[in-house]
């Protein structure tokens, strides 16, 4: 296992993240962590945010200008927007940036263009992509794009797999684990009114799953599970927190199933460790996945976890030893797992309190920033042409 960079480790690498965003979400989330975690270490960091028009959204700029890492956002127009590319190009002569490191399709590709004719050090992460027909040619054109760049990480090993079928350079591709900031999610018990401000009684057991509400993410069959919970457990609650396209579908399936009141759709919440507190039992019923933040965020904070065995999501959780895993898509599995949770509480805390540990030495932020300066200098002394 790599160990964390420590505060006195000599750093000097100037680094620009570029990263196109509609969100505070997963990759969103990594991204922030690396970045923090590399201005402790004395790092120059700086972020660029390319917002567009349909999607506005400046919370990723305003989250890193919190933690003192300068943030520009560059508002991008839906097609090609050249002035965009002159403006990444400035900033990276500005910047005297040793390394690029973009994080996904759109941000690749002004990368890829920012850095035409010019001598940078380019990193990409893959954070894996949605599904889709309408995303294929985008996945397509990002593979492409992937190969011009000095080293493309994968979240997950299935990632990995995927960058190699679509052309990209073995030699060029690393596997990095996501890591969160373990210390966040420590601690005792939510605050005593956070269930009752979401309308669950205070004896109420409580089944939680955080993530954005689109079809990959499988809420539908954790909808779908309610009832068969229910039937042991009367008093339980589900409580979704995130919000998508999907959530009128959802909301529509939880009124037909006659479940609708024991649903609890919180939106979008920046108060997740608390949330997470609050939990009986953490839910993760995706679809397709590379390393999801939610599932470690939820592991870190003790919570007994059932999830799909999806992505990287059996790299985390053991089955029956961190947590308990069940076949994507299965509703009936994800019911019987999360009651035989509620039914043995011992067992239970036990599986978290592995699932603790083992995100705390394998999945914290300090561990991912380590590997990731790892690369840069591997990189770097390539470049010179140092052994």
């Amino acid at each position: 296992m790599s160990a964390p960079i420590t505060k006195r480790e000599p750093v000097s690498h100037r680094v620009l993240h570029l990263i196109s965003s509609a969100g505070f979400l997963g990759a969103e989330n990594v991204m922030l962590e690396l970045a923090t975690q590399f201005r402790e270490a004395g790092l120059h960091v700086t972020i660029a945010v390319l917002v567009t028009g349909r999607t506005p959204n400046g919370d990723l700029a305003e989250a890193a200008r919190k933690r003192e890492i300068p943030a520009t956002v560059l508002p991008c127009a839906e097609r090609l927007d050249t002035t965009v590319i002159g403006t990444i190009r400035e900033m990276i002569r500005s910047e005297r940036v040793d390394v690029l490191h973009s994080h996904n399709y759109k941000s690749n590709f002004y990368a890829w263009r920012a850095l035409r004719g010019e001598r940078h050090t380019w990193v990409i992460t893959n954070h894996g992509r949605r599904a889709g027909l309408r995303l294929m040619l985008y996945n397509l054109a990002d593979a492409y794009v992937a190969r011009h760049a000095d080293r493309v990480v994968a979240v997950s090993d299935r990632i990995a797999r995927k960058l190699r079928f679509a052309g990209v350079r073995r030699d060029s591709i690393r596997v990095i684990d996501n890591g969160i900031d373990t210390k966040r999610f420590t601690g005792i018990g939510a605050p005593s009114w956070l269930r009752a401000s979401l309308g669950i009684p205070s004896d109420a057991r409580v089944v939680g799953t955080i993530g954005s509400l689109t079809r990959e993410k499988g809420h539908i069959h954790l909808i779908r599970a309610v009832s068969r919970v229910l039937e042991r457990f009367p008093s339980a609650y589900f409580l979704i927190i995130g919000d998508g396209p999907e959530r009128g579908v959802l909301a529509d399936e939880a009124w037909k199933l006659g479940i609708r009141e024991r649903v609890i759709f919180a939106g979008s919440r920046t108060d997740i460790p608390d949330l997470l507190r609050a939990m009986d039992v953490f839910a993760f019923p995706s679809l397709l996945e590379g390393l999801p933040m939610a599932l470690l965020e939820a592991q870190a904070a003790g919570v007994p976890t059932v999830a799909t065995t999806v992505g990287a999501i059996p790299t985390v959780i053991r089955d029956g030893v961190t947590g308990m895993l069940v076949p994507p898509g299965d509703s009936a599995a994800i019911a019987g797992s999360i009651a035989r949770l509620l039914e043995n509480p011992d067992a239970a805390r036990a599986m978290a309190v592995a699932g603790a540990e083992r995100v705390r030495h394998t999945f914290s932020a300090e561990v991912m920033a380590r590997k990731y300066l790892d690369l840069y200098r591997e990189i770097l002394r390539t470049q010179e042409g140092r052994p």
